[in-house]
């Protein structure tokens, strides 16, 4: 078969399938077109999860008359001028596909004015081809209609998932657009019914606005040469979920979520990095929504801190904040199915899973130990594990933190020779856990997690009767801990309910 060029028609849907993943990728590109055009008020109107309509409608700059029909075309952008703005790029859109894509696959629209026009321009395209293009009244600003996504591509149509499942993705898009551009007045409206119509605030009550289930909003934050880190913890809203912004670019990095998650457990998070923008690179994906860093230890310390440090006693819990009234106030209620600890402070009943908070204590005190002296070692038959030249010099650079951690060897012969390993791991998959820390870009994470796993070994078990001694004994250790909320593997050890919930669940005022 012969080589030849395909046609632009083709080039720009199999474009539009790297950058138009779903309707909320649309509405993505949209609205950092409309951010990018300094626009502080943006109405998005949303028909059947976006399939039928996605239109977005903004107070903008707008485009000039003579650049609208350049607008739509690939590779064209008002963002950079040469190579090196791409690496010191602080807008939203900057590769010039988003409208050439979108207008490939859809019935697209565009009505847009500059403030120095009487009139405006409406630029009508269907599935890539020029339909119309007309003088037309219009407020200063760029309106966008994306009709019928995908009308062109019946295969990739049947690939969307029901409208239930696509407008979820648009909201969770809205949300995390919306909480970073506080400044900005937001609205949207689904099937002809307002969702969400948000006025210019300060941040936090941004959030509160969004999330009013959430009865804390815990700050964090943290700066160094590197840059800046500050954030949210919303402890009662456990989704499981997180959004990270880089220089304001909501984005991925799924070594971020573990540092994040590994603190904060399930409870929604919003951490916000400030960096130097030629230390990100989010020409990773064509959406720009994963990103990496030119320098990463740097950046993933600088986290570890701001998290570490919004963890210390008193942040969650109230137990914490005043451990001197413990004997006095602390009143111990029982154990349910010799799992759970029930006791009451202050208004208040902490049922507390005993095996995560054993878990919480041993896993400080390993700590402790791998950071100073060193985990103890038991001496073992030897075993022997096969390295590739690369994973020899990796092994180079984690000796110091193998040993501390407990582990003795040597090498020979292009092998490593495992002569001893961390008291209490002999149930461990020893060669496993040390091919998981050398193969790993992030060794000391990895040793982390693997000494999360020993304190979970040696800890108290669901089901183990304790003594009301051995009660008052685990749950003072436990509040003296730098983290009393979260086991090492990242899950809450206590639920909580107020006594005034149960007294209006009984009808008692």
């Amino acid at each position: 078969m012969r080589i030849k060029k395909l046609p632009d028609s083709l080039i720009n849907k199999i474009a539009a399938g790297e950058v138009v993943e779903r309707p909320a990728s649309v509405l993505k590109e949209l609205v950092e077109n409309s951010l990018d055009a300094q626009a502080d008020r943006i109405e998005i109107r949303i028909e059947k999860g976006g399939k039928r309509l996605i239109e977005v409608k903004d107070n903008g700059t707008g485009i000039h008359p003579d650049d609208i029909l350049k607008a739509v075309n690939r590779y064209t952008t008002s963002k950079i001028s040469c190579i090196e703005d791409i690496y010191s790029i602080e807008s939203y859109g900057f590769r010039g596909e988003a409208l050439s894509s979108i207008s490939s696959v859809s019935v697209f629209s565009i009505i847009s004015r500059q403030a120095d026009f009487p009139l405006g321009k409406e630029l009508i395209i269907e599935g890539g081809s020029f339909k119309h293009l007309s003088d037309t009244g219009a407020p200063v600003g760029t309106a966008v209609r994306v009709r019928n996504l995908f009308f062109n591509l019946p295969a990739r149509e049947r690939f969307l998932k029901s409208e239930k499942t696509e407008l979820k993705h648009i909201i969770d898009f809205f949300l995390r657009y919306a909480i970073y551009h506080n400044e900005i007045y937001f609205r949207l409206n689904v099937d002809g019914k307002d969702m969400y119509i948000l006025n210019p605030s300060e941040r936090e009550e941004r959030i509160k606005d969004l999330f009013p289930k959430a009865e804390q909003i815990l700050k964090f934050s943290a700066e160094d040469r590197t840059g800046k880190v500050y954030g949210y913890i919303l402890p009662d809203i456990r989704s499981g979920k997180g959004y990270i912004y880089i220089n304001g670019r909501p984005v991925k990095n799924s070594i971020l979520s573990k540092i994040i998650r590994s603190k904060t457990g399930e409870g929604f998070y919003m951490l916000f990095l400030e960096l130097p923008p030629y230390l990100v690179d989010f020409n990773v994906h064509p959406a720009k929504i994963d990103v990496r860093f030119r320098k990463e230890k740097p950046v993933y310390e600088l986290i570890k801190k701001a998290v570490e440090d919004s963890e210390k006693p008193g942040i969650y819990f109230s137990l914490s904040q005043q451990k001197k009234k413990y004997n006095r106030e602390f009143k111990i209620l029982g154990q349910i199915e010799n799992t759970f600890l029930v006791v009451y402070y202050d208004g208040e009943v902490y049922f507390i899973d005993q095996h995560v908070a054993s878990e919480r204590i041993n896993y400080e005190l390993l700590m402790k130990k791998y950071k100073t002296q060193g985990i103890s070692s038991i001496k073992i038959p030897k075993q022997k594990i096969k390295l590739s030249a690369t994973q020899i010099e990796s092994l180079g650079n984690v000796k110091e933190l193998l040993v501390r951690a407990g582990f003795e060897f040597y090498i020979e012969d292009g092998n490593m020779h495992i002569t001893g390993i961390p008291q209490n791991a002999e149930n461990r998959d020893i060669k496993g856990v040390i091919n998981r820390i050398i193969n790993s870009d992030y060794p000391e994470t990895e040793i982390e997690t693997f000494i999360g796993e020993l304190a979970c070994d040696i800890s108290i078990e669901a089901g183990d009767i304790l003594s009301d001694e051995e009660v008052k004994n685990l749950l003072k250790v436990w509040l003296e801990t730098d983290n009393p909320n979260l086991c090492p593997h990242g899950r809450p050890i206590y639920y909580k309910i107020p006594v005034e919930n149960i007294k209006k669940k009984v009808g008692r005022r």
